[in-house]
């Protein structure tokens, strides 16, 4: 063997050697370390997500994290969702864990179905907490009745057999985990999330991050091997990020945020030749400079084009946008233009620089409108000349600092 290359070998052994101290070390501090995932965290002890709900509850009325709830005398390290340690427990203490990412498992392929974000009649499953968060999320997201939707419970094992009776396993995967490995040898097929916007989740679950990759570069770095290609997809598409919260202290906010009930639980002219004349543009391709190309559902050479685009006028100002400053609960700039673009509130579907659909699933959030299932909601506020709080993407920081609600609803941890 290559002198050089056994030195290589010996050194990424120690790198993982002195990350799993470090881990166990610091994260763990002569305490036993719990997740109701336990492939997704090195070193830790199942617990199961009713019990650590239990644990939850406790610490909500103690502010102390007590062993014994869950069965365990012992000081206790918990790796928990970013949701529940900043919205139910209000805790300010915490380390983070490796980052994750959210999948889609599903037992065909994804695309035969023509739209994934619609759930209806669809049984959808998950394995720990972290998972039935983002589920309820992106339920509420996309404005679906939960009652059209059978969401189950699984475990690890259950993944097992081929006689699952799901649709879909929405699933959080800690990077280069035990967990990562199990899914893929599994043979399930494992996707990102196609045509879904993230920011209408992030209204209800802000900890995720926005991020376009595909699966088969996270779980099969090998090039050369094939093994598994035919189950990972290679679109380029959504795949979420997320850290997990670590933590043995607790100590809260000066001020304890309400939290609301939880449903679930419950113009320059065109020339006459249709050339651009400088404000005028074509969304979807930037490449074209005239409108007849541009509507066309055609490319220049008779191919039915794979993507939208649309002829439309680039704003100049802000005043030119129809939602600038609609948002009057806190002072913002929000629905301006930016580079020819107005912005529009989470949920509406941009079609053009200034055009737009705001009906039916593609109607504005707002943060005061708790039933998500109720597309004119927004709408009714507005005629009854009450303020409507229309959520704007990444829009998490100004709210709280000026005290208002950073999610529509909340979530229910306690899972079903």
């Amino acid at each position: 063997m290559n002198y050089n290359i056994l030195i290589l070998i010996i050194i990424i052994i120690l790198i993982i050697l002195l990350l799993n101290f470090y881990y166990k070390e610091t994260f763990i501090s002569g305490t036993t370390l719990i997740t109701d995932n336990q492939l997704n965290v090195s070193g830790s002890l199942f617990v199961p997500s009713d019990s650590i709900a239990d644990l939850i509850d406790n610490i909500k009325k103690t502010n102390k994290i007590d062993g014994k709830i869950v069965g365990i005398n012992k000081p206790l390290t918990i790796v928990l969702d970013p949701y529940i340690n900043y919205y139910v427990l209000n805790n300010t203490k915490k380390k983070k864990y490796n980052q994750g990412i959210f999948v889609c498992i599903s037992t065909i392929r994804l695309g035969i179905t023509k739209c994934l974000w619609d759930l209806r009649k669809k049984i959808i499953a998950y394995v720990s907490m972290t998972d039935y968060l983002f589920i309820q999320a992106f339920i509420k997201a996309y404005r679906q009745d939960i009652s059209n939707i059978t969401v189950v419970k699984i475990t690890t094992d259950d993944l097992k057999s081929k006689d699952n009776k799901f649709d879909y396993l929405f699933t959080y995967v800690v990077l280069d985990s035990n967990y990562m490995y199990y899914l893929k040898e599994q043979n399930y097929f494992i996707n990102g999330f196609d045509d879904v916007d993230i920011h209408r989740i992030k209204a209800f679950y802000p900890f995720i991050e926005e991020n376009y990759s595909s699966i088969r570069q996270y779980f099969n770095k090998d090039l050369n091997d094939r093994t598994y290609d035919v189950y990972l997809s290679n679109k380029i598409s959504l795949i979420p990020t997320m850290s997990l919260d670590v933590i043995n202290l607790v100590e809260n906010f000066i001020t304890r945020l309400k939290m609301p009930e939880d449903y679930l639980e419950a113009v320059d002219r065109e020339n006459e030749k249709g050339a651009n004349t400088g404000n005028y543009g074509c969304y979807g391709n930037d490449k074209i400079t005239n409108k007849f190309e541009c509507d066309s559902l055609y490319n220049y050479d008779g191919t039915v084009k794979k993507y939208y685009s649309k002829w439309d006028k680039k704003c100049t100002k802000n005043e030119e946008c129809p939602y600038y400053k609609s948002n009057k609960n806190y002072p913002n700039n929000r629905g301006g233009c930016k580079d020819g673009f107005c912005e529009f509130p989470v949920g509406i579907k941009r079609i053009g620089f200034k055009k737009y659909r705001d009906t039916d699933v593609n109607s504005p959030l707002c943060y005061n409108c708790g039933d998500t299932t109720d597309y004119d909601c927004c709408a009714n506020i507005e005629n009854d000349n009450g303020n409507n709080d229309y959520v704007f993407e990444n829009d998490f920081n100004d709210r709280k600092d000026n005290n208002l609600k950073t999610i529509i609803s909340s979530l229910n941890y306690r899972v079903s």
